[in-house]
């Protein structure tokens, strides 16, 4: 049958509108579904409180959608808000700033741009945008906007302040929404924090009256007991005890504060204190742990007792047993870590008193010995068990009994700094200070002594062995005198026996000669082994024997020998076999295993040195406070480092290590983060032929990484 094209043209315009009204139903659906899906999480965010994280993303992908696909449509500002509010609350800030920003700028008249203003300015805050947060924030307050965009604005405003402890600002914007502005909640809330912010600047009258105001504003269980329990420690502040004490027991009454009463009552003893009630708070600490189930607050108990028979009943041996069933209650907390800490401070006032007997007979040695602990005891009473009285006194006895040991001066100039704290005698406390430089004028703590007056720098400030040993480092570092720092050396093994830079200096005589004054003969393995057969205990004697093993040997009579010097900083370089030996002539040396083995891989490839400093170094090298008693003024610790083509460090090995760990663990840390510069490193691969690690990283080199003392501690 044939159609007229009348027909065709009606069926034409029939399918357009049956297009169209399909479209536009799948449109409205997509719309009306992102809609419901964020109306159901908005709903759930302001009743419970919780994000229904789900229904969010569902609108998200559903408002996607209307955006993309339906720009131009009537609903388009409604889809952005969706979006804006939905990714603040999914934490998608970037996002939600973009869609917000999108609302204000582009739809000033859209019904939601004064909500999408007021989310942007949080999402500022979330991405650290401060200034601009706060300056949209003020521009709400400030303009005409609903009363609860206001209120938020305002607890906004009032919270930033808060938080940057700016209480007095804060207040304003707290008392706005408690005075005009917030729902019930809001305004408890808003008074919470003015209450608060009076306790946290110590007006304790202030704060009570606002705690207090939160009791009459029907608070719920949570403001209510934080109302309460902070009108407690107010009135404790004010010495209202009786009063402190009726607050708590308003909750201590009330069932529902039950799981807390541990807590309210560990607060009840702490009144009883402040009333110089012992009695009655030690009844209610034994109370705590007879009854309450919760081992934390238990342990507290027992801590508090403790420092009742420490301190109040001088009792330390009730009181160390206080403090282990503190630490047995409650050892992982603050409190368990305190007790531990004084337990054991009592257990030492034991040992040390056990170990000071006197012997008329006894060598030096045995007198320094004695003295060392009898300082340790007077530390121990004025830093650890709060006696100041009786650190003095252990000070003086050991000044009049032990004058002639290695530690009297540093009794002197402690007791010096007790008289000036403690008893804020001046005067006294510089006379003894001045004594240390007339009895004592050789002894190693003179320098402190000097500080202290402030005569560092005068003509009083030398004649000790550190100004000697200070001086014979910087002839040798600085001026490159070797002469020079070898004669100051021996100077103070000559005339400081008894110092503590004695064996250093000793030691660095050695040292010194075989760097930069070698004989040439075996004078200096003789003058190592007799440092280590005299001194087998010493801190150096790892380092004499270290150095033993360093200074090479000749293979065979007739073949020259490598100078020290040349043996210790020579390049070790490869040859075809993957040895290592001296570039200088024809002649093979004999290096040291160790020596080798700083330069060897664990597969057997080599590694040449890095004569280059990093060209950067991200975590730069601290020298640790563990270290301030170290001897030597520097030394080398050696690094096989993998450095890829860019010249960063990706792997590394430490060869040799310190005695002091924190050394090792930060000199570890700065080499992996250093880069050196890649064509230095990529030349010196190709002159030493090096091979590629077997990862395919790059090559591995030496690297001195070199370990100095703070000059404030040479």
């Amino acid at each position: 049958m044939k159609i007229s094209g009348k027909i065709k043209i009606y069926w034409f315009i029939f399918a357009v509108i049956i297009i169209s009204l399909s479209s536009g139903c799948v449109y409205y659906n997509t719309f009306y579904n992102s809609k419901k899906a964020f109306k159901e999480a908005e709903k759930d965010r302001k009743k419970t409180g919780r994000l229904n994280t789900a229904q969010y993303k569902k609108a998200i992908e559903k408002a996607l959608k209307v955006t993309e696909n339906y720009p131009n449509s009537k609903y388009y500002d409604d889809a952005l808000f969706v979006l804006g509010v939905s990714y603040f609350h999914t934490q998608d800030y970037f996002k939600a700033e973009r869609r917000l920003r999108e609302i204000t700028v582009d739809y000033p008249q859209s019904g939601f741009r004064k909500e999408a203003e007021l989310y942007l300015a949080k999402t500022k805050l979330e991405l650290g945008d401060l200034d601009e947060g706060m300056t949209l924030f003020g521009d709400i307050f400030d303009s005409d906007y609903s009363r609860d965009y206001k209120a938020e604005a305002a607890m906004a405003l009032g919270e930033y302040n808060y938080n940057n402890h700016r209480y007095d600002e804060a207040r304003k914007y707290f008392q706005a929404v408690r005075d005009s502005l917030g729902n019930e909640t809001a305004k408890i809330k808003a008074q919470i924090y003015i209450a608060d912010g009076n306790f946290n600047t110590f007006r304790f009258k202030e704060a009570l009256g606002g705690y207090l105001q939160v009791l009459g504003m029907k608070p719920d269980k949570n403001d209510k007991y934080h109302a309460l329990y902070q009108a407690a420690i107010c009135s404790y502040r004010m010495q209202r005890i009786d009063d402190g004490l009726d607050y708590l027991n308003q909750l201590i009454n009330d069932p529902a504060y039950y799981d807390s009463l541990g807590v309210l009552l560990l607060k009840v003893a702490e009144g009883y204190e402040y009333d110089d009630d012992l009695e009655l708070a030690h009844g209610v600490y034994e109370k705590i742990i007879n009854t309450v189930s919760k081992k934390t607050v238990v342990g507290e108990a027992h801590y508090q007792l403790g420092l009742i028979y420490q301190y109040d009943y001088d009792d330390l041996k009730e009181a160390k047993a206080y403090y282990d069933k503190a630490v047995e209650n409650a050892r992982s907390t603050e409190v368990g870590q305190e007790a531990l800490q004084r337990s054991s401070s009592i257990g030492k006032l034991e040992t040390f008193s056990q170990a000071i007997k006197v012997d008329t007979a006894a060598t030096q040695e045995a007198v320094d010995e004695i003295a060392y602990t009898q300082y340790l005891l007077a530390e121990l009473y004025w830093f650890e068990l709060n006696k100041p009285d009786s650190a003095i006194y252990e000070l003086e006895y050991l000044i009049d009994s032990f004058s002639n040991a290695y530690d009297a001066p540093k009794a002197v100039i402690a007791l010096s700094q007790m008289y000036r704290e403690y008893n804020n005698d001046t005067l006294k406390a510089d006379s003894l200070l001045k004594s240390v430089l007339f009895r004592y004028p050789h002894s190693d703590f003179v320098p402190e002594a000097i500080n202290l007056l402030g005569l560092t720098g005068t003509a009083a400030d030398t004649g000790y062995a550190a100004y000697y040993f200070r001086k014979a480092e910087n002839f040798l570092i600085d001026q490159k005198n070797a002469d020079s720092a070898l004669a100051y050396f021996q100077y103070i093994v000559d005339n400081f026996p008894d110092s503590k830079y004695y064996l250093h200096a000793r030691f660095n005589t050695i040292l010194t000669r075989e760097l930069y004054r070698s004989p040439g003969d075996s004078s200096i393995i003789l003058a190592y082994q007799a440092f280590v057969d005299s001194f087998p205990t010493s801190e150096f004697t790892n380092v004499a024997k270290s150095r033993l093993r360093s200074v090479p040997q000749k293979k065979e009579p007739g073949k020259k020998e490598v100078s020290q010097q040349d043996s210790l900083f020579a390049e070790v370089t490869p040859n075809e076999q993957g040895a290592t030996s001296s570039d200088t002539d024809d002649e093979t040396y004999a290096y040291s295993d160790y020596q080798q083995s700083l330069y060897i891989r664990p597969n057997g490839d080599t590694a040449a040195l890095l004569e280059e400093e990093p060209t950067e170094i991200i975590e730069p090298f601290v020298f640790p406070p563990e270290a301030y008693g170290m001897q030597e003024e520097g030394f080398y610790l050696y690094f096989q480092v993998l450095l890829d083509f860019s010249g960063k460090v990706v792997d590394f090995v430490l060869k040799n290590r310190s005695e002091y760990d924190e050394i090792n663990t930060r000199a570890s840390r700065s080499v992996a983060t250093m880069t050196f510069d890649p064509l230095y490193v990529s030349k010196r691969a190709d002159d030493f032929n090096l091979p590629k690690d077997p990862t395919g990283r790059g090559h591995w080199f030496v690297y001195k990484f070199f370990v100095k003392k703070p000059d404030f501690l040479r």
